[in-house]
């Protein structure tokens, strides 16, 4: 893995020994984040370790190119590299690339190749929506708004699709969005801020209610910069598509 630079009040911030609920809270308390890209020299270092380990080549997989400069590095470290390098433009982004990995994971596991691997990867970013909402967003990439807005991730930005006047109106409105799609979908939802939790879980309730299997994640700090800690929504996806 390699992460997204997060500076929390101008101090680096490192959500794998530092507690996301401290972020949030500190964000809340009016304290700024910002997030930097790697190098192509956190590539080189990353590429260079999984040939030391023995790996005979690598697909590396990254959040869509229309909104961050990520695969830039990635691809610019390839050109470099010990082992032959896939780079992956998934086109989503925050868990949406988590689960990207994981199929083209799976397909290795059952000996398929690095470029089945890496076409899995593609096909399911191209196949995932998502609905989220963001309430006082910091700015920048999100809207800022004091109110309950639900927004979709597309094409490289984030899209208003409707003003709510609570966060239950927001749940309902985004299991609304859930409910349709075609055919039948897997989802996954997920929350900033610990106040955000009850919001999801009845989010995640009303998915299962209405037949769709559902997996809970966490807002790690790279999304949350620009979200903001009031935040929660999901992601659904074709359940084939997730099939080695």
């Amino acid at each position: 893995m390699v992460p997204i630079g997060v500076a929390l009040g101008g101090k680096p911030f490192d959500e794998r020994v530092a507690s996301l609920d401290d972020f949030y809270n500190e964000l809340r308390a009016g304290v700024t984040a910002t997030t930097s890209l790697p190098s192509p020299a956190d590539f080189d270092g990353a590429y260079q370790r999984a040939a030391e380990l023995g790996a005979e080549a690598v697909v590396s997989i990254h959040l869509d190119a229309r909104a961050s400069g990520t695969i830039a590095a990635a691809e610019l470290a390839a050109r470099h590299a010990a082992v032959p390098v896939t780079v992956v433009d998934t086109r989503t982004a925050s868990f949406g690339v988590s689960l990207c990995v994981r199929v083209a994971a799976d397909v290795i596991g059952v000996g398929g190749s690095p470029d089945d691997a890496a076409r899995a990867a593609s096909q399911l970013g191209a196949s995932l929506r998502n609905a989220f909402v963001a309430r006082f967003a910091p700015g920048g990439r999100v809207p800022t708004t004091e109110s309950w807005v639900a927004l979709s991730f597309r094409d490289g930005a984030s899209f208003p699709l409707a003003e709510c006047s609570s966060v239950d109106e927001a749940v309902a409105l985004l299991a609304a969005c859930v409910a349709q799609a075609e055919g039948r979908v897997a989802t996954a939802v997920g929350h900033a801020a610990r106040e955000l939790e009850p919001a999801a879980d009845d989010l995640a309730r009303a998915l299962e209610d209405g037949g769709c299997p559902v997996e809970r994640y966490r807002v790690g700090a790279a999304v949350g910069a620009h979200t903001g800690p009031d935040s929660f929504g999901a992601f659904w996806w074709p359940v084939s598509a997730t099939r080695p």
